[in-house]
């Protein structure tokens, strides 16, 4: 027999996948689900990858309209699907999405893919064809986005299983549409938002700690539409890894508003 049906829908970063809400989905005392994006983890393949078409695979469950909670890629996609689907969802809450990293004239979009391009060339080179033990094995000792802290001393073992896992199910293809721009073709963040007629709120990570949102595009959200900013210092682009209560918040205001 099917439980209640969710009341908190969570979309992931780019490379990630639904297990990244694992801890954050125990906290909350309601029916969550958390969705994999096109191209990761059990997600359908459906290169090339773009960010308005990605949205339009998500089937969201039935039962009344949830709150979506979207990070990074996820975030951009959950803005595009909340906009695609009047009366989908209840609110929306996006954590540090790269709302305007697909303009090709944004400054500071070299150093944003840097590492996109790095990884594909990985991928297609000396990773080619590494399963899951082979990517634990390789992404011990990558960083782990919060300072220096490596992702096995910062999370542990079970963290590298889980992100080796989860470039194991990868498909490369999403990097070519963050490399070239392409996935964001027909996406526009603030036309968007405007349109949206339920509550939004942005968590925006710090721009001194890789937050992918520069301070004076969060200054402009927030002076130009009616929604929630919140603004966190010292922590960069995975805020919700750390800090879950600021992430965790929004989510329950929406959910016991009636």
């Amino acid at each position: 027999m099917a439980g209640p049906p969710p009341e908190v829908v969570f979309l992931h970063a780019v490379t990630r996948d639904r297990s990244d809400f694992d801890e954050l989905r125990a906290k909350l005392d309601v029916p969550t689900l958390a969705l994999d994006l096109p191209g990761h983890g059990d997600g359908p393949r459906t290169a090339p990858y773009v960010i308005t078409e990605m949205a339009r695979t998500i089937r969201l469950p039935d039962g009344p309209p949830p709150v979506l909670y979207g990070h990074s890629l996820g975030g951009c996609v959950a803005l595009a699907l909340a906009a695609q689907r009047p009366g989908a969802i209840r609110g929306l809450v996006l954590e540090d999405p790269p709302l305007f990293a697909f303009d090709p004239n944004r400054e500071g979009k070299r150093a944003f893919y840097r590492g996109f391009v790095k990884l594909k060339e990985q991928m297609e080179g000396p990773f080619a064809g590494y399963d899951e033990a082979a990517w634990a094995a390789e992404v011990a000792g990558w960083g782990s986005g919060h300072g220096k802290a490596r992702l096995l001393e910062m999370f542990g073992p079970e963290a590298v299983r889980r992100r080796g896992h989860q470039l194991a199910t990868f498909d490369s293809r999403v990097l070519d549409g963050l490399i070239d721009l392409s996935i964001g073709a027909g996406f526009d963040p603030m036309a968007f938002l405007s349109a949206l007629d339920v509550p939004v709120t942005l968590i925006a990570g710090d721009p001194e700690h890789s937050s992918v949102l520069a301070a004076e595009e969060v200054r402009r959200i927030d002076a130009e539409l009616d929604i929630e900013v919140v603004q966190i210092r010292g922590e960069g682009h995975f805020v919700h890894e750390v800090l879950p209560e600021p992430c965790l918040a929004p989510v329950r205001a929406l959910i016991t508003t009636p």
